[in-house]
């Protein structure tokens, strides 16, 4: 779980629990599940209890022990097993003894050689994207005028190379636009703050009011949340206070990113809040 990359191992198929004696492949090495244990309720962490209580039973948190191949079921050797946490996790597992290696490295496919040259790919080709004033890297397609848009000053790709633009009337756009912009603020948060996503859960209500659990910070019932809901007003605020605020005010803004205020050209990908 540590590797800068997603890995998806060649003939392995995606397991929530795998069972004793399977061949799980992790970190670009071919382990043999010893056990896969739930843990004690009373041992879970504050996170992993909100975690269950909001998703359900497949994030409760489980205890598995891995071995390497090439060590023997010996007591001498449980030092080398590795013990971790398993919580909404997705496994790759191997149907049986028969995997497939890399013939140069002898490492499970893809191999780490491998990986690289894809990501070194990857990284020229995203680069490029960057690389070009005006055009938004989300898409590849030019940002006109008449297009909500989203520039950041900063071009975290390319040191020193031009403001990046985002659409952000267009779902897609609008979604990297988000994650930029997560990157953007976590290098200067003293100084920087989101305006297209907010750490809190949002609820919308009918009456034309929203509420947030990260009031302080929330830009809006636009901005992307961890967690979205909505009720039936106004029977909901008979049943206790609520911090709500109109749909369509309160929305502060840093001075940058720039935010355009033109309207979208009519875009059947223009997201819907």
């Amino acid at each position: 779980m540590t590797l800068p990359y997603r890995w998806h191992p060649t003939g392995t198929r995606p397991k929530a629990k795998p069972a004793a004696g399977a061949l799980v492949a992790y970190e670009h090495q071919v382990w043999r599940v010893v056990s896969f244990t739930r843990r004690p309720p009373e041992l879970w962490s504050d996170e992993a209890c909100a975690m269950v209580a909001r998703y359900g039973p497949h994030y409760e948190p489980h205890a598995i022990v891995l071995r390497p191949l090439d060590v023997s079921d010996d007591p001498k050797n449980r030092g080398r097993d590795l013990h971790l946490e398993s919580r909404g996790y997705m496994w790759d597992v191997y149907p049986d003894e028969h995997y497939p290696v890399c013939a140069s490295c002898m490492e499970p496919m893809p191999c780490r050689e491998r990986m690289a040259e894809r990501e070194s790919k990857a990284a020229a080709e995203r680069m490029g994207r960057f690389e070009m004033p005006g055009v938004c890297p989300a898409c590849a397609k030019p940002v006109s005028s008449r297009q909500k848009s989203m520039t950041f000053p900063d071009n975290l790709e390319v040191p020193g190379g031009p403001p990046v633009t985002f659409h952000v009337g267009r779902y897609g756009c609008r979604g990297s636009a988000a994650r930029y912009e997560e990157r953007w603020v976590a290098a200067d948060p003293g100084r920087r703050k989101a305006v297209l996503s907010c750490r809190g859960e949002v609820t919308r209500h009918g009456d034309g009011t929203y509420e947030c659990t990260a009031p302080d910070d929330c830009p809006g019932p636009e901005a992307r949340h961890g967690l979205y809901s909505t009720c039936d007003c106004p029977d909901c605020h008979a049943r206790g206070p609520f911090d709500c605020h109109p749909v369509a005010g309160e929305r502060r803004r840093p001075p940058v990113p720039v935010l355009s205020d033109t309207t979208e050209e009519t875009d059947t990908t223009e997201e819907t809040p």
